[in-house]
């Protein structure tokens, strides 16, 4: 099958859309089909894809928001970096304070510099999303041991609380 021409994909693509904005409003395929003049299972077929493309629309500009965010903490981070690198000296009064015949450094700038590189790492990682939670996989293996071993956990609170003391679970008593 030939792929349709330029002005057909662009009917097609306006069809979709009518399709959806028909959908968001809680219309039924059926009644979709009629007004636009195309079968239930076209329109149901149109939605999907205008779902599909709107999401991937919708990805590539979260990428590119992203990209955009990164790019202003990188360059933020270099100038971070530079405020790191020169050496910061006490000035009281408008004149350098001197500690045996040396300007004395000032520390406080480094250490907020060191703030400001923490929290733009901080923020990175939230963008990037590498602080996202993981999820596990609990299999009936898994929560058969996990099952166990709370019962082991409970049955040796059950013993602490019966003797007011008691040795950690798996431990033998001495006696």
């Amino acid at each position: 099958m030939a792929r349709p021409r330029k002005e057909e994909q662009a009917l097609i693509a306006e069809r979709r859309s009518r399709v959806l904005a028909m959908r968001i409003e809680q219309r039924p395929y059926r009644e979709i089909a009629a007004a636009l003049g195309i079968t239930e299972d076209v329109a149901e077929k149109d939605y999907q894809r205008a779902v599909k493309e709107r999401g991937a629309a919708l990805d590539a500009q979260r990428d590119t928001a992203i990209a955009i965010e990164v790019a202003k903490l990188d360059a933020l981070e270099q100038a971070v970096w530079e405020v790191l690198r020169r050496e910061h000296i006490v000035v009281q009064h408008g004149k350098v304070v001197y500690l045996r015949r040396k300007p004395m450094i000032d520390t406080a700038p480094i250490l907020q510099a060191a703030d400001r590189l923490l929290k733009i790492a901080e923020r990175r990682t939230r963008l990037k999303g590498w602080d996202a939670p993981t999820k596990v996989d609990v299999n009936d293996e898994r929560r058969a041991a996990i099952e166990a071993y709370a019962a082991e956990l409970a049955a040796w609170v059950g013993d602490v609380d019966a003797q007011g003391a008691g040795d950690a679970p798996g431990e033998a008593e001495a006696g």
